[in-house]
């Protein structure tokens, strides 16, 4: 099995101040299930994926989460053990043989995760010997959930929320005592009616919509750039970073400008000012990048010439989260193209199919894409697999929005 068969989608694990920590990696081989489903990867699909795939760098060198089959905790590979923790999922049949292969590979020093759990089923025989329990959010009642944490928490277990898709959900569970949370809740807005923008967002807004106004000249955009020191700096920064491997080093915006097109110093200039955004987390920002990077690549196939505009598609597709407003409401104030803005609120033509593939395969919800629609433009599941990580690699070299 090759690489361009397995497809790959990871989820983000928080702490409690939404600082990602880890990611579940989810695999399928392209003969599978439309969907990502741990129960249907098969211990063949997994091995062929650590063998072929570079973990550390899909996860940025945090811990990777994956769900392990009765094959594979009884014959475990060599995998890092620094790097791994192996879900216990809550299908499995506990034989004896399995609850001693459970055990031996906790004394062995990898670290166990029981997935899904349950209270007061036989699963609680396995609680003495893993280090972490996934609480399915959804599926527990409020009462019951308090109850379970409780007990959990007496054992010294760390307690991760899994299916966080609202901020109030994520505020409940951290205030319940969960030390993780998984889910994309953080990359969703916190729309309070009638609230103001803030004056640092509105800052934000006001030079977004200088550095994105069409009317502008080359001259002027450059000089709406280097009127703010720290934007110029980041920037300069950014398009001399490892990423870019230029063999020699770019020492004006002007310049930048005439290396990378001014449609891309806009996207840039862009990010970087969402970037200073103090209340938002920064996994928001490698989201963003992740998505623009996406969409430029399907672009390639899709509509080379437009790439510039599908990687500004990606990258607004998270100006809700940045700014807690509708995206409606966001255009208004933006003066974006008319194919950049029914793309965001539409799904529309084909900058809004490339957006679309993007945000289902980055919530692995691989049955809602269209891929009779991708299969006409010559875009296969192994090909947006390989976009998708190529995206994710992409964005971890660009280190200054880590600083």
């Amino acid at each position: 099995m090759t690489v361009e068969q397995i497809l790959l989608a990871r989820q983000p694990i928080v702490n409690a101040t939404k600082e990602i920590v880890a990611y579940e990696l989810l695999f399928r081989s392209n003969e599978q299930p439309a969907e990502f489903d741990g129960n249907a990867a098969t211990s063949q699909v997994l091995l062929n994926a650590f063998t072929e795939i570079p973990i550390a760098e899909v996860t940025g060198g945090a811990k990777a989460f994956v769900n392990f089959t009765e094959t594979l905790l009884m014959h475990p590979p060599p995998f890092s053990k620094e790097l791994l923790v192996i879900e216990i999922l809550e299908t499995i049949e506990l034989t004896d043989e399995i609850v001693t292969a459970i055990i031996r590979l906790g004394k062995n020093g990898f670290t166990l995760a029981l997935d899904d759990y349950i209270p007061d089923t036989k699963y609680d025989e396995l609680l003495p010997y893993v280090s972490i329990v996934k609480l399915e959010i959804p599926a527990i009642p409020k009462e019951r959930l308090e109850q379970t944490v409780k007990h959990l928490k007496g054992l010294n277990i760390t307690l991760l929320a899994e299916k966080v898709e609202t901020h109030e959900e994520f505020e409940y569970c951290r205030d319940l005592g969960c030390d993780l949370f998984q889910g994309y809740f953080f990359s969703k807005p916190e729309i309070v009616t009638g609230r103001k923008l803030a004056h640092n967002r509105m800052a934000v807004m006001e030079l977004i919509a200088k550095v994105q106004n069409p009317a502008l000249s080359i001259d002027q955009i450059i000089k709406t750039i280097t009127s703010d020191p720290s934007l110029s700096v980041k920037l300069l920064q950014l398009v001399n970073s490892a990423a870019y491997r230029r063999p020699r080093t770019i020492e004006s915006i002007h310049m930048a400008v005439m290396l990378l097109g001014i449609s891309r110093i806009k996207s840039w200039a862009t990010l970087l000012a969402l970037s200073n955004i103090e209340d938002k987390p920064k996994a928001l920002i490698t989201i963003a990048l992740i998505r623009a990077r996406m969409c430029e690549l399907i672009a390639q196939t899709m509509e080379p010439k437009a790439a510039d505009l599908y990687f500004t598609v990606g990258l607004f597709s998270c100006l809700e989260a940045f700014f807690d407003m509708p995206m409606e409401e966001i255009l208004n104030k933006l003066p974006l193209s008319e194919r950049v803005s029914d793309a965001l609120v539409k799904m529309k033509g084909k900058p809004g199919l490339a957006l679309h593939t993007t945000l289902q395969y980055e919530r692995c919800k691989l049955d809602i894409i269209h891929w009779n629609l991708l299969e006409k433009m010559s875009l296969t599941g192994g090909e947006i697999s390989a976009a998708y990580r190529q995206a994710i690699f992409w964005a971890s070299e660009q280190s200054v929005f880590r600083s």
